[in-house]
Order: C-alpha cells, then structure tokens, then sequence
C-alpha cells in the first residue's frame, strides 16, 4: 500500500466534493438505531487518574496566541513542565466537555469547547507525557466526559516516538495526539466520514494551538509520522481508529523544539514496531465499523499511511506571494483595542440551531476585520521545517452586510493582510442559492467564508496523505474564525453541504483546479429560533 499511488487520493477527492450524489446514493446510515456509537470514548480496566478540577475562567486575549504562532518564541517564558493545573487546563480548554442540553427538542445534548457535525465528535485526543507530576511517563487517553487521563501503555518510549515523528523530543514537555475514530461517524456518512473527520480533527488541533499559545507552550503540529508505530503505541484497532496529528509540546524559550530530525540510515516502521510490545485496551463500544460499506474509507486511509522514516522529509515549497497589485484592494483598520479573552470565546462559541436563520443584521466592519484578519497567519508545522509557513491554502469571502464594506467577492491575502477585490456587487441571492439544504440561510448572513486549496499542488508533494492534511488545514483555520467570531458575539456555521459548481463560479475559481473545502456562514442568531423547549447548561469546571 503506498502514499504515492496518487490515482487513489484523486478518486476519493472527486467521490467526495464532486461526486457527492452518487456517494450518497450508495446509502447512509440511520441515528438513534440499536448500536449506534456511544458520543465518548471510555476506557475500561485501566489506571485512571482524576485532573484538577479547578480550572481558571480567564487565560488572556486569544490573540495572544494567534500573533505567537506567526512569530518566534524563544523569549517568551512559558511553563517548564506540565504540572497538575496546566495539564488540566490545556486538555480541558482544548477538547473539554462544556455543555449539556436538556428539553424534548435537543436531538445532540453533548457539546465541547469545538464543533463537530451533528455532535458525532470523531475525533479522539490522546498524550504522551514524560516523566513528571501528576502521572507517570506513558500514553494516555483523554477521557472528555469524566476530565481525566486513561493510562494505556506506561513507560518512556522517548526514542521510538522521536523516530517515529522524525522530531528531536528531548526538551519536549509531551505530545498531543488527535486521531479519527471513524465509526463515530461513519456509522451515519460512511464513505463520506473520511472528509469529515479530517476537517474536525483540524478544528481540534487548531484549539489546541489557540490554548498553547496563551499557556505560553511553544506548539509545532506534525502531519508526518509511521502511521502504525503511533497505532501500536496508543493500542487503537487498525482500520477502526486513525492518527490524523501530532501536536509536539516545548516549553516557549527552548532552542529545540521539535525540529525534524531524521535518524541515519533510514528506519521502517516495521522495525520500530518490534520495540513495541501489543496492548489492547479496552473500551466500551456498542458496534464496529462496517468495513463492507466503507471501503473507500479503508482505501484511502491505508493508501495514506506512511511506511519509512525516509518518507517524513517531505517539506512543502514556501509559500508562494498571493499578493496581486493588478487588483484593488481594502486595507485592515488597526486592531481592535479590548481584549478577547479566550476562554470566554470558547464558551460562546456556537454552530447555531438545527435550522440556522441569521438575523439580517450588519456586523460591524471592526469586529469583521478581526475575526478574518489572522485566519492565515503562520504557524510552526513540519511542512514548514525551522519556519512557519501559512495553512495551504486561499480564503475567499463573500460579504453580504458588512458595514462600510461593499458587498462582493474578496480574497484575503496572506501575503498583505489586505483583502483582494474579485468583484463588488450583491450577492445575497447567490450565497444562498449555493447551500444544497435548508438548513442555513446563508442569503441573511452578514458574510460567508470558503477556504480553497489545490489538491492537485498537494498531493505531488504529500501523496495521498495531501487530503487529509488538506483538510485538517481547512478545520484548523474554521476554528480561528469560530472562536474570533464567537469574541464578538456571532455564530459561525461550518457546513460541507454546498453546490461545488456554483461555489467556484461565484468565487471565479478555475475548475477542478481550486477547490471549495468549506463553506462558513456567520451571522447573529435569531432569539428561539428552533430551539423549541431546549435549555443550554454550561460545563464549568
């Protein structure tokens, strides 16, 4: 099975944005039938140990985070190690359970601190931690609904890991890793859950960013590592469960953090795995994955793996200026003045009711520059090697009712910070003629963003493996505009139901060459609108 075998990565990107009837015609799956995947992950017969439960209610301005990972981190003071409280309060904040809905209308009760289609949360969040208080060096579950850490394999394991990310992790305070547990959703998208599960993923290493960032963590995300030496290492089910990223963890002002280091001669993974011995929690599950009815799933996720450290060395070519000077442009007012506060934001953060009817509302042209402004900053990766590089890909939007702002098409630069003017006129009409369902009324909204990338420029440099990391790019900016725009009060809509075709004629993208990842509309939610008898009961620890 090889990562280069590029014909696969193709097939399952046009099965997934341009074919969608047909791979939806091949059948979905039903909720609240006998089976259906429990929302939490639960370990059962092992060591579990409790995390504080007194966690701060202020972190600072999410900014703070935002501007860090577009700059060196070296002279900020940061925490040495993971003691009790950081612990707890970097897990918590970055994929914690924080509400509970009760009331004859909540068709999904469960809620975290990110989104997640219809609350299935297939994502996973897992750690390596060395030798430090409160628990034992090992690799850890993060068990969301009880706040605590589920012990499955003791014992350093410090070089097998390094060769594995191809990182040097001998100042490293852990490692964070966010894998996709397909069947959590698959059981109702099926092949479709690939997609899915990637762009949530991004979204929750994009949070684990925001919170790192604040905590003063220095954070470097790696999307290249030996697929199954991680697999063997965390004891997940081949073919059930996926690690998607790795997030290494350094404290601020190290020399070293986490930088690609390759040892020499080059290592298989099959080697690797002969130092590990098997283990196999486990865990409360009410059915499997029905590898019959997802084998497109299986396909591209094996067909993804990578099998040799000679294999982690990919690095994408810098980022190439999309600053146009032949296009006018708007250029950003200067930042908002008050702070942020993150945790605040998180809280906040809201996809809206079942039927999301944004008030027509214009949102102020401040608060839209700073909810778009830092959507592409830099941030360390190993596709970037010792620089940060931007996410891969373009930000298109579409701007319905922004005050003092023409309604149009724009582009924001990355290069500039400006936004490149498309076309001016109204759009209203267009943006929701684009959403494929009634769920959104994307014509009400005061502006829509569409992340774009180039599959095809990926995927000759990362394989297969190119669409996933794609995707997990596209979830992880999502989650900086949800939480920017939750700041100042809006909800942010994430939504994979959308015309393809109408999309890139609206955003004069060049056909099956630039393709549409995401569709985001915000807006001002309407009071009562759909939430029936449904009350919202925050989480706080």
């Amino acid at each position: 099975m090889s990562n280069q075998d590029r014909e696969i990565g193709l097939r399952y990107l046009q099965a997934t944005y341009y074919g969608l009837p047909e791979l939806f015609a091949e059948g979905q799956g039903e909720e609240g039938m006998p089976g259906e995947p429990l929302k939490f992950k639960v370990y059962r017969g092992v060591p579990h140990y409790p995390l504080n439960q007194r966690l701060p209610l202020s972190l600072g301005d999410l900014r703070r985070a935002l501007v860090s990972q577009g700059q060196d981190t070296h002279r900020r003071v940061g925490p040495r190690s993971l003691d009790d409280q950081i612990l707890s309060c970097l897990l918590y904040y970055s994929y914690g359970f924080s509400r509970h809905d009760s009331g004859l209308d909540a068709r999904w009760p469960f809620h975290r601190l990110v989104a997640s289609a219809r609350c299935f949360f297939p994502a996973e969040l897992y750690a390596w931690l060395p030798a430090a208080e409160p628990v034992p060096s090992g690799f850890y579950h993060y068990d969301n609904l009880h706040h605590c850490l589920a012990a499955l394999r003791q014992g350093d394991y410090r070089a097998v890991l390094s060769a594995a990310l191809g990182c040097e992790l001998t100042d490293s305070l852990g490692v964070l890793f966010v894998s996709a547990y397909f069947w959590k959703n698959a059981f109702r998208y099926r092949n479709f859950s690939y997609r899915l599960c990637s762009q949530e993923v991004g979204m929750v290493v994009g949070n684990i960013l925001l919170v790192c960032g604040v905590l003063g963590i220095a954070a470097r995300v790696h999307y290249q590592f030996l697929d199954r030496v991680l697999i063997h290492l965390l004891g997940l089910e081949d073919g059930e469960e996926s690690p998607f990223a790795a997030v290494v963890l350094s404290p601020a002002e190290s020399e070293r953090q986490a930088t690609k280091t390759l040892p020499a001669p080059a290592i298989s993974a099959e080697a690797l795995l002969k130092e590990i011995e098997p283990i196999a929690p486990a865990h409360i599950k009410l059915s499997a994955l029905d590898r019959e009815r997802c084998q497109k799933l299986l396909e591209i996720d094996q067909h993804s793996r990578l099998e040799s450290s000679a294999e982690l060395a990919v690095l994408l070519p810098p980022a190439t200026p999309s600053c146009d000077q032949s296009l006018p442009t708007l250029e950003a007012p200067a930042p908002w003045p008050e702070e942020l506060e993150l945790v605040q934001a998180l809280y906040q953060r809201s996809s809206g009711d079942v039927f999301f009817l944004p008030l027509y509302r214009p949102v102020s042209r401040v608060a839209f520059w700073e909810i778009v402004r830092y959507s592409l900053v830099p941030y360390a990766s190993d596709l970037g090697g010792v620089d940060r590089r931007r996410p891969a890909l373009e930000l298109f939007l579409a701007l319905n009712n922004v005050a003092d702002v023409p309604a149009g098409i724009y582009r924001l630069c990355g290069s500039c910070g400006a936004l490149h003017v498309v076309e001016q006129r109204a759009v209203a009409a267009q943006i929701q003629a684009i959403h494929s369902t009634p769920a959104v009324n994307c014509g009400s909204a005061p502006f829509v963003a569409y992340p774009v990338a180039s599959y095809g420029t990926l995927s000759a440099a990362l394989g297969n493996r190119a669409y996933r990391i794609m995707n997990m790019e596209c979830g992880l900016v999502a989650q900086r505009l949800s939480v920017l725009s939750a700041a100042f009060g809006l909800v942010a809509r994430c939504s994979d139901s959308y015309h393809l075709d109408r999309c890139a004629e609206l955003l004069h993208l060049r056909e099956r060459v630039e393709t549409p990842l995401f569709l985001i509309a915000f807006g001002y939610e309407r009071p009562g609108a759909g939430a029936g008898a449904r009350y919202r009961h925050s989480i706080r620890l």
